[in-house]
């Protein structure tokens, strides 16, 4: 790997540098599929060594679909001068169809029909409250997860039993957190009334 280059790490863990390292992304992480696909290659064409090698994820992360960035933009217009100013990635519409146990699990993308039972469902949802400002296309990103579950299966695994598996081999494990770590929805503090 060249001196010169610096890595983002958005998606992947930063453990990837390592390169007697193998990485796990865990259940907590809503996982959007191209940035996982797009990054990795990124890596990979930096010189960073088998990064594919040497990730895994989760079979219990929720995918955060195009749908929820469609959203998340949609959310924020509706707030207007009191927006939030997310990143527009889709991480809060798809944290809040995890609390509500509407959103879709990597396992359940390997289900091809409950998958797109459960993704007409949550866009004809969306639809319903956001009407014609939601563009978005559910038969689009269907045909999309065709392509990516083939490419998705090699990476995918029951995290607790691989977890559980590397405690009793001895290995060392180091937990990697975002750095917004315990600043999700119970810490944020509520905005003062005027």
């Amino acid at each position: 790997m060249e001196n010169t280059y610096s890595p983002s790490f958005h998606l992947l863990p930063s453990g990837l540098i390592n390169p007697n390292c193998l990485n796990l992304i865990g259940s907590g992480v809503v996982f959007h599929v191209p940035s996982f696909f797009r990054e990795l290659k990124e890596l990979d064409e930096k010189g960073l060594p088998r990064v594919y090698d040497r990730i895994l994820v989760s079979d219990r992360v929720h995918i955060n679909l195009d749908l929820h960035i469609a959203v998340d933009g949609l959310e924020e217009a509706e707030l207007g001068e009191q927006k939030i100013g997310t990143t527009g990635r889709g991480i809060g519409p798809c944290y809040s169809t995890k609390a509500a146990r509407t959103g879709i699990r990597l396992a359940e993308v390997f289900k091809t029909e409950l998958f797109e039972s459960k993704l007409r469902r949550l866009a004809s949802g969306f639809a319903k409250r956001y009407g014609d400002l939601l563009k978005y296309d559910v038969e689009d990103e269907i045909a999309r997860f065709r392509e990516y579950r083939p490419k998705l299966a090699g990476f995918t695994v029951d995290a607790v039993s691989f977890m559980r598996s590397a405690q009793e081999k001895n290995m060392n494990i180091l937990v990697e957190g975002a750095n917004a770590l315990l600043a999700g929805c119970t810490l944020i503090p509520v905005a003062s009334q005027k």
